[in-house]
């Protein structure tokens, strides 16, 4: 891997066997008045798909080498890291418990329906906070190791220092493959939440040595404290394992929850026409959750003036959550009036 600095790869397992395209998006690009790409992490062959499963292929290859036999982690039921953890866990033969906020809905359906399929232990603990839904996490995972399991436990959104790693990589990833196109990138736009992917590819930006601007739109609220210094402690965590001279300062960060409406999983303002732009121009689905909020910045971006092309939409996957009941209701019933909609 060719970068500005001396670069240290960590062991990693290849659970997608599968490198994920950047593609030109001509109808959005002619429509915005802004050229866009996308960068495909939807697309892949574990789990289907999406951002967290570039950081499982580190945390579960750290978690072998430790002699592990079962991987706890938590979520909302709408969690794709937890549907990541559950199929790659599957994969590699390891056991799985998800410990998962909201109740059990009456249709299981979308990301609950997969985590159930990869054949994870559920526990829903009912609507509780991240801080409590973490708490009872500690104990089944004190219950677990009582039992004689050797318990790796990932945290939420599988952020952690050697997970951002990933996106470090990914971002290098990335910017071949778009110069392989005759193309470059000067703004990133992604959803994020527990901050690994923001992290790693900032990391990978000071690896290479390049001024992209890279923006977090953030989609879920009160997962931290401090969102930008525990952003910044996975970046140089990263940073620790695998290019020790680099340092990444809070001013590299850049987040915005002008987005983020009225909380995680929550509707805001854009995000219906974002869904349906995106499918109805370019046959992509994006969903609610996650990745709908990151087009919908592009969108009013691009409408502002207030972003510069080329863009590069990092689709993080998470299109599951369309096939929830309350989302499928919304997203229909929208349809009507976002089709009279043209850019």
């Amino acid at each position: 891997m060719s970068t500005g600095h001396a670069y240290i790869d960590l062991p990693r397992l290849d659970l997608r066997r599968f490198t994920s395209p950047v593609q030109f998006l001509p109808r959005m690009s002619e429509g915005l008045g802004v050229e866009v790409w996308a960068k495909r992490d939807d697309l892949g062959s574990v789990g289907l798909a999406g951002n967290k499963v570039r950081k499982l292929e580190m945390e579960l290859a750290h978690a072998q080498a430790q002699g592990a036999t079962h991987i706890v982690t938590e979520g909302s039921r709408h969690s794709n890291a937890t549907r990541a953890a559950a199929a790659a866990a599957a994969a590699i033969g390891m056991k799985c418990s998800l410990v998962l906020c909201h109740d059990e809905p009456k249709e299981p359906v979308g990301n609950l329906l997969l985590d159930a399929l990869f054949g994870a232990d559920l526990h829903l603990v009912g609507d509780i906070s991240w801080v409590e839904l973490a708490e009872v996490t500690a104990e089944i995972v004190r219950e677990l190791e009582a039992a004689g399991e050797r318990v790796h436990r990932l945290p939420i959104g599988s952020a952690t220092g050697r997970g951002a790693t990933s996106f470090a990589r990914a971002y290098i990833e990335a910017d071949e493959q778009i110069r392989a196109q005759g193309a470059t990138f000067t703004t990133i736009v992604h959803a994020s939440s527990a901050g690994s992917t923001h992290a790693g590819l900032v990391l990978g930006r000071a690896l290479r040595q390049h001024s992209t601007r890279i923006l977090g739109v953030v989609v879920a609220d009160h997962v931290y404290d401090d969102v930008p210094g525990s952003y910044l402690r996975l970046a140089n965590e990263a940073a620790d394992l695998i290019a020790p001279t680099v340092r990444i300062e809070a001013s590299d960060l850049e987040l915005t929850e002008d987005y983020l409406g009225e909380g995680y999983g929550k509707p805001a303002a854009g995000v219906m026409e974002a869904i349906d732009l995106m499918a109805r121009l370019e046959g992509i689905v994006v969903d609610p959750v996650y990745t709908a909020k990151a087009v919908a910045a592009v969108i009013d971006m691009a409408r502002k003036g207030t972003v510069e092309g080329p863009v590069l939409f990092w689709h993080t996957g998470g299109y599951h959550a369309m096939f929830d009941p309350s989302y499928t209701a919304e997203v229909w019933s929208a349809l009507p009036r976002l089709r009279r909609i043209q850019l």
